[in-house]
């Protein structure tokens, strides 16, 4: 091993958006080196490597590293991790690949030809994955935190093929552990003239327009989904007891990281009850659904980026879930939406948000709503984002806070909610 290097990037991955465990002491203590993408003696020279991040708690984690290697003249704006050695014995620079445009251009034509010769840029809006745009017809998404084998959001969209999701054009398999395909990334169509979700609601939050016939269309998107969820992987039941159990052992590990929320968890904790006695239907289901997770174009909407919340492990994200686990989602997405209103507080700013989680909810499921059943989940939802916001933006922790103090029913402090 090469610890400096091992340092370097450990430095590297506490700054970049797509890394989930900022701030929770890991370190790197193995990098395995896949062959290399691009052909022997071409410069750069672009390959994956898969880096166990081990955890003060005991657990592991494996991230995809794209890496470039350079034996000299590193272009302009190219992070530099530190120096190694090729097969031959000869020094090179280490370098994060998205970060250099040419290593991006050799990484693209090596690993999916059908596409060389396209424009090649990042994406710049903020999640776990790094995505890459080719000209302007098909997406790149490069997985960063993995799992050997399928990766969850490969496995969704191509047992829906199109519709409400977007299609898969290209498949990127590495063998890790070696004798295991492991996605390591994917190509898919982009949706012509979409517009991301996020950035369409804290629009019309701030100017005061009307999100509500928006917000019913995409219940009524997410119930397509669910439907074809439901269709390719099938339905089970769950107990209501365990389900509450589970949402109180994820409160309990919560107040560990975020003590803030101490004070709040035998009222949370009661919510929770609102799943006992019942019996649930569970599926295959998005999981991390927020605005930033749908796009809307022409021709309606799409909903993308089907891996889970990030902090989970692999086996939580796959597991089935009650369908009410998205609709909390994105209802909790619309809270954070108000928080782009120049008086987040104000009534216009709330009744924004109520309208138009309203309209969501209804086009999801019409009338009938089991009230206490989806207000367990949005509170399971907001403990979880309380723990994502400390260890990644606390800028934002205020947000998920201003729900969790409303669910229990405490006063809030003065605050400053953040875009």
């Amino acid at each position: 091993m090469n610890e400096e290097l091992d340092g370097a990037w450990m430095r590297h991955l506490e700054s970049v958006r797509w890394f989930g465990g900022k701030g929770a002491g890991a370190h790197i203590v193995r990098r395995d080196a896949l062959p290399a993408h691009t052909a022997e003696g071409a410069w750069p020279r672009v390959r994956s490597e898969i880096a166990t991040l081990a955890y003060p708690d005991g657990h592991q984690e494996y991230y995809h590293l794209l890496v470039a290697h350079r034996p000299s003249d590193v272009p302009a704006g190219a992070v530099v991790l530190g120096t190694s050695t090729d097969a031959d014995g000869a020094p090179v620079q280490v370098i994060d690949a998205t970060t250099d445009a040419e290593a991006l251009t050799a990484f693209v034509a090596a690993t999916m030809p059908a596409f060389a010769g396209r424009p090649v840029g990042v994406w710049s809006g903020e999640q776990s994955n790094t995505t890459l745009t080719l000209g302007e017809g098909d997406l790149y998404k490069v997985f960063r935190r993995i799992e050997p084998g399928p990766n969850l959001e490969t496995e969704v969209l191509m047992a829906l093929a199109g519709g409400p999701v977007p299609q898969v054009r290209g498949r990127l398999v590495g063998d890790w552990p070696a004798g295991t395909g492991t996605d390591l990334g994917i190509v898919m169509e982009r949706i012509p003239g979409a517009v991301d979700g996020w950035e369409l609601a804290t629009a019309a939050c701030r100017a005061g327009e009307d999100f509500s016939p928006r917000a019913q269309a995409l219940g009524e998107a997410l119930r397509r989904t669910h439907t074809r969820l439901a269709e390719a992987f099938g339905v089970r039941e769950a107990s209501g007891d365990a389900i509450a159990e589970l949402m109180s052992a994820r409160l309990d590990a919560a107040v560990a990281a975020a003590p803030g929320l101490a004070e709040h968890a035998a009222p949370l904790r009661a919510a929770f009850d609102g799943v006992r006695g019942r019996t649930l239907a569970v599926q295959r289901v998005h999981g991390d659904f927020h605005l930033g997770q749908t796009l809307d174009s022409p021709a309606g909407w799409t909903l993308i980026d089907f891996e889970g919340e990030p902090a989970k492990t692999a086996a939580e994200r796959r597991a089935f879930d009650s369908p009410w686990r998205d609709v909390a989602g994105m209802v909790r997405s619309f809270d954070y939406a108000r928080s782009a209103h120049d008086d987040p507080a104000s009534a216009e700013a709330i009744g924004w948000a109520d309208l138009s989680r309203e309209a969501f909810v209804a086009g999801y499921c019409g009338p009938h709503t089991p009230d206490d059943v989806l207000r367990a989940y949005m509170i399971d939802k907001a403990v979880y984002e309380v723990v994502y916001e400390v260890r990644n933006r606390p800028d934002w922790v205020s947000i998920p806070m201003r729900a969790i103090h409303e669910a229990a029913g405490t006063p809030t402090s003065s605050h400053t909610d953040k875009e």
